[in-house]
Parts: structure tokens; C-alpha cells; sequence
């Protein structure tokens, strides 16, 4: 198994760069790649502050990436809601990531974050 960080994602993504595009694409396109929670909520920040993709667009394009049959993570279901959940909401990435772990797994989340908490009751 191979991990891919977020750059090899992004390059792949953006095709900003032809050489670094075409070499992220070999590896995407045709190994077993693991794609850590860490390096998801990169690529979800710098598509929103660095390149200004709207919410819904970063879920959309992360929906498909998810969806190659070699691309493997952590825990897809928490993965697919926190995604599902960040498209709709104005919390952070990673307070979607918890709140899908309440919802998924049942897990009790403790934080001091209102607009988390809230939700979570």
C-alpha cells in the first residue's frame, strides 16, 4: 500500500502542473493508495482558503477521487458524512469529521466549540 500526501492530490486534482499532474496521476490512477484523514483535511483547506473552491465543489471532487476502487482511507463512511456534512455547513473540516464520528459510530464527542456542541445535542 502507498500513501499519497496532499500535494500528489492536489497537482492530480488542479492539473496545474503538467509533469507533477501526469506523475500523480500514475500513481492515483493505477496502486493501491491510502489516503490518510491528515492529508484529506489539507487538501479540503487549501482548495477553500488557497484556491477558493466553493464547499460544495471541494465535496464533489473528493466524492469522486473516494470513489476509485484503489483509493482506501481510514474509515469511508466517517469520511463520506463528514464530507456530505461539510458541503452544507460553516464548521471546519475537522469538526465534521467529529461530528460524523457521533453520528456513524456513536462516539461522544467533548469540545468547546458552540456551533460543534450545538449540533451535537
Amino acid at each position: 500500500m502507498q500513501i499519497v500526501d496532499a500535494n500528489v492530490i492536489l497537482r492530480y486534482l488542479l492539473n496545474d502542473n503538467e509533469s507533477l499532474a501526469s506523475r500523480a496521476a500514475t500513481v492515483i490512477e493505477s496502486t493501491d493508495v491510502f489516503v490518510p484523514f491528515e492529508v484529506i483535511a489539507e487538501v479540503v483547506y487549501v482548495l477553500l482558503h488557497v484556491y477558493n473552491v466553493p464547499r460544495r465543489k471541494v465535496y464533489a471532487t473528493l466524492r469522486k477521487l473516494l470513489d476509485f476502487r484503489n483509493i482506501q482511507t481510514t474509515d469511508a463512511v466517517v469520511l463520506e458524512q463528514g464530507l456530505r456534512f461539510f458541503a452544507s455547513s460553516r464548521l471546519d473540516f475537522v469538526d465534521c469529521l467529529l461530528f460524523a464520528y457521533n453520528h456513524v459510530h456513536g462516539h461522544q464527542i467533548h469540545t468547546f466549540d458552540k456551533r460543534l456542541k450545538k449540533l451535537l445535542k
